[in-house]
């Protein structure tokens, strides 16, 4: 059997021979393929098919374009030579015909980019960049559809180009960037504490400032500690008079309550009014609630928030007396005691009430007949007034004292009345100091330890008959300063 091949190269040489072949000058071209049958046979493509590798391009296309006019797919890219050429007008004898790393089949099929352009979608990316490096789409150019190309998140931004929300704050990375203001990789721009999100769509506070309204209250504190607006600088949530602001920064009380120290005045009065300290029930320290002071002047004529008082109830037997220039020379002791007020005064304002006469008996014993007397006839109970009884003679422990008191929550005094009113006043002195707590904390009290020189008091037993006074100290190396322990530790009696 005669093969085809040689059939053909007969015909060949019978053609070209027919054709009068001289000294190799005639050139033919039997398929029309624009290749001489003699170079075809050379090359061993076949001069009777003008596409060899029937690739869909023509054997002398093939040798224009470089490619093999035997292999249908030059390059092997899975693309034939002639669909390169004719349909996608990539390279036939390149598989990535733009360079930019990605097969031209890979392009054409699986990413649907331009196989003959490097940056398909034109945003400044290469397409292999986008695919390998990034996972973005390379005919895209904003993969996640959030604002911004995906060449400024990776550049500019150092934003994900395929998350919508880098920092999962809530807001899209390009409302961060375009609109906002806010940094799109950090979920709280400001570190407020609050994130951007929930500052943006819940309390509608500004993401890049901690202090939205200015009021000297970052936004965290507001929301989550004081449950005040952040919005608003001018707030005054519990309505006292004073903004929430001025009540955490300058004066640090409660902005949800009016009365932050419970003492009956709201904040403002405190503040505005009264120059009383808003959180502190006491003010100056007396015992008595600044309220008490300010809205019962009924209870507490005279009474001051800011300087110390002292309230006295005092009632006589029937026959006895405390004489009232005895009390003015008490009185002024206490106002020219040196202790310190708020107000900036010094001293003591002590309050001397007479009440009533009462029934008389010529011994009062302390834990007899007294008790009875005080339950029926003390009308300041509770109400951290001291009481003093003037008696006709004070028993205490059967025997016949000058007065007797206890310190403490009872506030209670007797006193005997004396025929020289100063030893009467001065007796009373030395009880009161006993009610207002001088009583074991030195050892010169309710002795004659030391002398009146060393320890100048009317709480010595060795004082004169006519003397007034509390020691300041100082005297001697025995003596003790009664004002100043005074000051520290003066005791009311219970307010109920």
């Amino acid at each position: 059997m005669v093969s085809r091949r040689v059939v053909v190269v007969g015909l060949l040489f019978g053609s070209i021979l027919s054709a009068g072949f001289v000294g190799g000058t005639t050139f033919v071209d039997i398929d029309g393929d624009g290749e001489s049958a003699l170079s075809e046979v050379r090359e061993g493509t076949d001069p009777s098919s003008v596409d060899t590798d029937e690739d869909g391009l023509d054997d002398g296309k093939e040798k224009q374009y470089g490619t093999n006019p035997i292999n249908a797919d030059t390059d092997g890219d899975g693309l034939e030579d002639g669909q390169e050429v004719n349909e996608l007008e990539t390279n036939p004898s390149d598989t990535d015909s733009d360079g930019d790393g990605l097969s031209d089949p890979a392009e054409i099929g699986e990413y649907e980019s331009n196989p003959r352009a490097i940056d398909t979608d034109g945003d400044g990316l290469s397409d292999d960049d986008e695919v390998y490096d990034h996972g973005t789409d390379p005919t895209d150019t904003d993969t996640d559809g959030d604002g911004l190309s995906d060449r400024e998140e990776v550049e500019a931004y150092g934003t994900s180009p395929i998350d919508i929300d880098t920092d999962d704050d809530g807001v899209g990375d390009g409302l961060e960037r375009n609109e906002y203001g806010t940094d799109p990789t950090r979920n709280d721009t400001d570190d407020d504490g609050i994130s951007d999100g929930d500052e943006i769509e819940i309390y509608e506070t500004e993401p890049t400032s901690t202090d939205t309204d200015g009021d000297g209250l970052d936004d965290d504190d507001e929301i989550y500690t004081l449950e005040t607006d952040p919005t608003n600088v001018d707030t005054d949530s519990d309505g006292d008079g004073v903004d929430d602001a001025s009540e955490v920064d300058d004066y640090e009380t409660n902005p949800y309550d009016s009365d932050s120290d419970d003492d009956g005045l709201t904040d403002g009065a405190e503040i505005i009014e009264y120059r009383t300290d808003p959180t502190d029930e006491d003010t100056d320290g007396d015992g008595l609630s600044d309220g008490k002071e300010v809205n019962r002047s009924d209870q507490y004529p005279g009474a001051d928030p800011l300087r110390t008082d002292v309230f006295v109830e005092v009632d006589e037997m029937e026959g006895t007396e405390l004489p009232k220039r005895e009390t003015a020379k008490i009185v002024q002791q206490f106002e020219d005691a040196p202790i310190d007020n708020p107000d900036g005064s010094t001293g003591i304002s002590l309050h001397v009430e007479y009440d009533e006469i009462v029934p008389s008996e010529p011994r009062t014993e302390w834990d007899g007949s007294y008790e009875d007397y005080r339950d029926q006839y003390r009308d300041q109970n509770g109400t951290g007034y001291h009481y003093l009884l003037i008696v006709e003679t004070a028993v205490h422990d059967g025997r016949s004292v000058g007065g007797t008191a206890a310190s403490g929550s009872s506030g209670a005094m007797m006193v005997r009345h004396y025929e020289w009113s100063d030893i009467t006043g001065t007796t009373a002195m030395h009880e009161l100091g006993h009610s207002l707590g001088l009583a074991d904390v030195h050892e010169g009290i309710d002795s004659r330890r030391y002398s009146h020189q060393e320890y100048p008091s009317v709480m010595n037993y060795n004082r004169p008959n006519n003397y007034y006074g509390y020691s300041t100290g100082g005297s001697s190396r025995n003596d003790f300063d009664d004002w100043s322990y005074l000051e520290e530790h003066l005791e009311t009696p219970q307010i109920e």
